[in-house]
């Protein structure tokens, strides 16, 4: 009877180790229980990037309940740990709140590279997976890091495209050889802007084009008129200028004050990308073009079922914000789609190992995201940069322009939906 009791109590053991041992084999945890997929989300939700911020974060919202109204990841629910991120001292605080508190192994954000700067080493200390979308300061994937991962364009890419664009389509346009034209860079002295210059002054010297004028500032002056006064001297043909909001609300109004008249203005991304900017100078924005994340972008670009997710992604974002969604909340929505449809849906585990494995394995073609990207990573294997580890080699990169109060995207043409227009720009006193 003993022996009986004990090989059934051994029976009901190893049964129950059985269903255990599954349990924790499967990839998110049993389906049903209680705590969901956490993701952390850091994002300026106030400070001087708050509006763009709080932009970024809805449309991850929507990509959120776009994949939970579809079921979630093998049956798990999608949720997000928000951390504010207004300065980057702040940012590395939340992410260490987020990981050791909350318990996250993967945490995405941030919008300004400074922020992404600090946020991902934190990540990177604390061994867990840091999905960049936005910020694109190269040193970011520079620095051997084996959890960080740049689903956008780093930032020297973004020069290299506005010098592209220059010799493409605006040399013609202005009816003068490439080799004439006298090209001038503007950039803030941060790290956003000086990683684009960085890019602009090597393709540059690359094209074998001197810049007429090459010079950094601080972002928060409040008097442009020096900036103004030595570009006037110059007399470029095309101002290439790297600004933040209100730096380049400031170096407009300072331009029409001092009537600098300049052919071809191609501002990157930050502050001549946001919608804010034609709230505040109107009709003046029309013409000025913007190598940046593409926004809207050709259809025929797309994969099929990659458009339909952009179409439901407009809806919705208009809807939310009763407006057109800038390229940073367009990229924001595009690297956490496919990090919840391609990933994380391919990873064993949220274990950051699995997370990686699975990331590395990405190789989606151009169109894959709803604004033109591929996906896939560098993984210590770029011959300029054998420390480069966690960038999107197949990110896109492009220019519009500001045409009607809205953005065209001009270039490349595969990805272009308009024309370009207003070159050369018409003086001020015609504007």
């Amino acid at each position: 009877m003993a022996n009986r009791s004990n090989r059934f109590a051994r029976a009901v053991l190893w049964t129950a180790l059985g269903i255990v041992t599954g349990m924790a084999a499967l990839p998110f945890g049993p389906a049903g229980a209680e705590d969901n997929i956490k993701i952390g989300v850091l994002l300026p939700f106030t400070g001087p990037w708050a509006k763009n911020g709080n932009e970024s974060y809805a449309a991850m919202e929507i990509a959120r309940d776009m994949i939970n109204e579809q079921g979630g990841i093998r049956g798990k629910k999608l949720a997000f740990a928000r951390g504010d991120a207004p300065d980057p001292s702040a940012g590395k605080s939340e992410a260490e709140r987020i990981i050791t508190q909350e318990g996250v192994k993967l945490i995405t954000g941030t919008y300004a590279s400074p922020l992404g700067v600090a946020v991902s080493a934190e990540a990177e200390r604390q061994g867990v997976i840091h999905w960049e979308t936005i910020a694109s300061a190269d040193i970011i994937t520079h620095r051997g890091y084996k959890h960080v991962f740049q689903v956008g364009p780093a930032a020297s890419r973004y020069g290299k495209a506005a010098l592209d664009f220059t010799k493409d389509e605006l040399a013609q346009k202005l009816d003068k050889k490439f080799d004439d034209l006298r090209i001038a860079l503007l950039w803030e002295n941060r790290a956003f802007g000086t990683s684009v210059g960085i890019g602009a002054r090597a393709r540059s010297n690359e094209l074998g084009k001197k810049l007429v004028y090459d010079e950094g500032y601080d972002q928060f002056a409040t008097d442009m008129t020096p900036l103004i006064q030595k570009l006037k001297d110059v007399k470029p043909d095309v101002l290439i200028v790297i600004s933040f909001i209100n730096d380049t609300v400031l170096l407009h109004r300072k331009a029409k004050e001092l009537n600098f008249d300049v052919p071809v203005i191609i501002g990157v991304s930050a502050g001549h990308s946001v919608p804010d900017l034609k709230d505040s100078l109107g009709t003046v924005v029309d013409g000025i073009f913007v190598s940046d994340l593409p926004v809207l972008v050709n259809p025929k670009a797309l994969r099929p079922e990659v458009q339909a997710a952009a179409e439901q992604f407009n809806a919705r974002y208009d809807k939310m914000l009763h407006r057109v969604p800038a390229g940073h909340a367009v990229a924001s929505f595009a690297a956490l789609w496919t990090l919840f449809k391609d990933v994380l849906s391919k990873a064993k585990s949220m274990d950051p190992d699995d997370v990686r494995a699975a990331a590395l394995s990405m190789d989606l073609p151009d169109g894959s995201l709803i604004n033109g990207s591929g996906l896939k990573f560098s993984n210590f294997d770029q011959p300029q940069d054998p420390k480069d580890a966690g960038q999107n080699i197949r990110s896109s990169i492009g220019v519009w322009q500001w045409q009607k109060l809205g953005a065209r995207q001009v270039y490349p043409k595969d990805l272009a939906t308009n024309d370009v227009i207003m070159v050369p720009l018409p003086p001020w006193s015609k504007r």
